[in-house]
């Protein structure tokens, strides 16, 4: 006979359940076009259980975009964790973060229906640990005497922009070719931009 689960290990499998299962719809239907009640149906809970865990259902995107945006940092971390010099880790990353916009699951969860249904400040609140490693690089880089700009921060901001527009430029079609011309446009723009 199983263990009988503790009440805080059946919350978690129950948040676990609807997160995996809303991340599934928002990904193949978009978020408009995902009711609560489809969300729950499969997973055999209450309404009251997935309020319970979220708000509503924009807390439910909230937490799966959340999730979404750690994959994708996890991702970065992973293809400049060999790379020994920071420049190259920030090409690298940079080009990474294009990559993910061509994955089917992440592309329409983070650079389509992100940006349709969270509003700016969400998405920048969400992205703050992304940003922080990419200020990270371009500061360690000005340190370091590879990179000339008048302002780090605000040249962070320059390329963090870039990479969201082109993810999302990305995001927009199929195209192989696309997502390599994005990638030299941001290994060009830092280029411009090396002492």
């Amino acid at each position: 006979m199983p263990a009988k689960l503790t009440k805080a290990e059946q919350t978690r499998r129950t948040r676990r359940a609807i997160l995996d299962r809303a991340r599934h719809l928002f990904a193949t239907k978009g978020y408009a076009a995902t009711g609560t009640e489809e969300i729950i149906s499969e997973l055999g809970i209450t309404r009251g259980a997935l309020y319970h865990q979220f708000k509503d259902k924009l807390g439910v995107f909230k937490a799966v975009i959340v999730e979404a945006y750690r994959e994708i940092t996890d991702y970065i971390q992973a293809k400049i964790q060999p790379i020994d010099n920071n420049w190259q880790q920030l090409i690298v990353g940079c080009q990474a973060f294009l990559e993910v916009a061509h994955q089917d699951e992440l592309r329409r969860l983070v650079f389509i229906e992100a940006p349709a249904v969270l509003a700016a400040d969400d998405l920048a609140e969400i992205d703050q640990y992304g940003f922080a490693l990419l200020y990270e690089s371009i500061q360690i880089a000005v340190t370091e005497g590879e990179l000339n700009t008048i302002d780090a921060e605000g040249f962070a901001h320059l390329v963090n922009g870039s990479l969201n527009d082109l993810a999302a430029w990305v995001a927009q079609s199929n195209d192989p070719n696309r997502l390599k011309t994005a990638q030299s446009l941001i290994e060009t723009l830092l280029m411009r931009h090396r002492s």
